[in-house]
């Protein structure tokens, strides 16, 4: 076996330990999460972690007008807005095309019994006098290809009913036609490379502004996005965007510049991974398998439909035993602070070893991800209501929720710090001029040696590359990279689960 074929075995070994790794650890999460994300990955192959963000994305937006999650003098929303960054070709619109009919159907269901409460605010009349309007509102899902501002946030079209002359006429001069941002549900973008956050052009500068608005918390006004439209004499275009964004794109060139200079990506849950050749490889494979041949995917878009329309009754039931109150649905446990704190001390330890360009920005993104992890914590505690057959004993939100969210949370944490890892490097250096072998060397000569098969001097690998982490002060992806460079001095075996290295004497190379 080469050199190739070794490296490319041992990287699926790693890929499918890591699958392993996640399905076991999805176990703990909520029921209906898990159906869920195990249907979605019939025929998204692979892409587990964002079909289970695509639950809570939906279960967020359903939830927002009965929930408020207090964070000191802060109130946030329950609103999860998700931007998925991977490679093309790997399952993003395929997995959308089952989220996207059980969003749709969802959001049918609820509409169907008009019992959502209304929006109210205030807006200007004809004559300049703020009057209360109500905006009754209604869940759908659109997609965007169109960036004009008059598209997404709407615009005032002259009234043909109007008769200036007749001072009796009660019709508006204008009327108000609303954007596509404007209302609930789910702001899809398929290609959200083309959205002006990472390429602006003339209709799509303020792109960026308007995804901030509407990502602000729905608690006070700071979600509204206003225009004056010139057009207008700066009559002011109000676009009441209460959505959830979930957002899909390939990795662009200047991913991490938009990460570092922009704030929009802070504000989601961001999930990105460049997939490895050889899964690409698989994928292919198994498309050409299926060249020619008809492939009945039964997919269950009523059941979950009904599922989401049951967390729905649930919490509005819960939001009107507690008078209305959205800050009151939520109550939350003793050990709910305690278990935050031990997953922020979690994500700082993975950028403990890590280069200061990559702790810059992984930085700029914990407190965002610290508010989100709250929120997903809160929809775990909705999510698994429908199991809880005490009802005063649902609704409240524990550490055991936080432990359930933070397997999604660090997941994302931790790719998106793999990611930048790589990118950030501009050039790498080899490992004889770090002077790193050295290391490795030094650490494998203190380490108590095993016999596998009568033959003596192996080292657990695990522990020996932790080792060299630690003594190396270099993140672990760094570490596994320096190690591919002397691969070939090591003789590597597998013994039940793990892998076994031991020194080659150069009288054996």
């Amino acid at each position: 076996m080469n050199e190739e074929e070794y490296t490319n075995r041992e990287q699926e070994e790693y890929y499918e330990q890591m699958q392993e790794d996640e399905k076991n650890l999805v176990i703990q999460l909520p029921a209906v999460v898990r159906e869920f994300r195990n249907s979605a990955m019939e025929v998204s192959h692979g892409n587990g972690i964002p079909a289970a963000i695509s639950f809570f994305t939906i279960l967020g937006q359903i939830t927002k007008d009965f929930v408020r999650i207090p964070n000191g003098r802060n109130i946030e929303d329950s609103r999860v807005h998700f931007c998925w960054v991977q490679t093309s070709g790997t399952g993003k619109s395929t997995l959308w095309n089952f989220v996207g009919p059980v969003a749709k159907r969802a959001f049918e269901l609820i509409n169907e019994n008009s019992r959502h409460p209304p929006l109210v605010v205030q807006e200007e009349d004809e004559v300049g006098l703020l009057q209360d309007r109500i905006y009754q509102r209604k869940f759908n899902t659109f997609g965007v290809t169109d960036y004009t501002d008059s598209v997404l946030i709407g615009k005032y079209e002259k009234n043909p009913r109007f008769d200036a002359e007749d001072d009796n006429c009660i019709e508006p001069e204008y009327n108000r036609r609303a954007g596509i941002l404007e209302g609930s549900g789910l702001a899809h973008w398929d290609e959200f490379e083309y959205s002006g956050i990472f390429k602006q052009s003339q209709h799509k500068e303020q792109s960026i502004v308007y995804l901030n608005t509407l990502m602000n918390s729905l608690a006070g006004e700071s979600w509204i996005i206003s225009k004056a439209l010139d057009s207008m004499g700066g009559k002011v275009m109000n676009c009441y965007s209460e959505r959830s964004v979930l957002a899909m794109t390939y990795p662009p060139t200047n991913l991490n510049t938009v990460m570092a200079e922009k704030g929009v990506l802070q504000r989601m849950l961001l999930y990105v991974w460049e997939v490895p050749q050889f899964i690409q490889h698989r994928m292919r494979l198994e498309q050409l398998d299926k060249a020619g041949t008809i492939e009945e995917v039964n997919q269950p878009i009523e059941k979950f439909a009904v599922a989401f329309q049951k967390l729905y009754d649930l919490t509005r039931e819960r939001f009107h035993d507690v008078g209305g109150d959205p800050l009151k649905t939520m109550e939350y446990s003793e050990d709910f602070r305690d278990v935050l704190k031990l997953y922020y001390n979690k994500m700082n330890d993975t950028l403990q070893n890590s280069r200061p360009d990559v702790v810059k920005i992984a930085s700029n993104f914990t407190t965002r991800l610290m508010k989100i992890l709250i929120k997903m914590s809160v929809l775990c505690s909705i999510a698994s209501a429908p199991s809880i057959k005490d009802p005063t004993k649902r609704f409240i939100v524990t550490g055991d929720n936080v432990h359930q969210a933070s397997i999604i949370m660090q997941k994302c944490y931790n790719t998106l710090v793999a990611w930048l890892e790589q990118s950030l490097k501009v050039r790498r250096q080899s490992i004889a001029e770090n002077s790193l072998e050295k290391v490795f060397m030094a650490i494998y000569a203190s380490m108590e040696k095993i016999t596998i098969d009568e033959e003596e001097g192996f080292v657990n690998k695990s522990i020996f590359l932790k080792e060299v982490v630690s003594k190396a002060k270099k993140s672990r992806a760094q570490i596994y990279r320096d190690y591919d460079i002397i691969r070939h001095k090591f003789k590597e075996v597998k013994q039940g689960r793990g892998f076994y290295v031991k020194l080659i004497r150069r009288d054996e190379e």
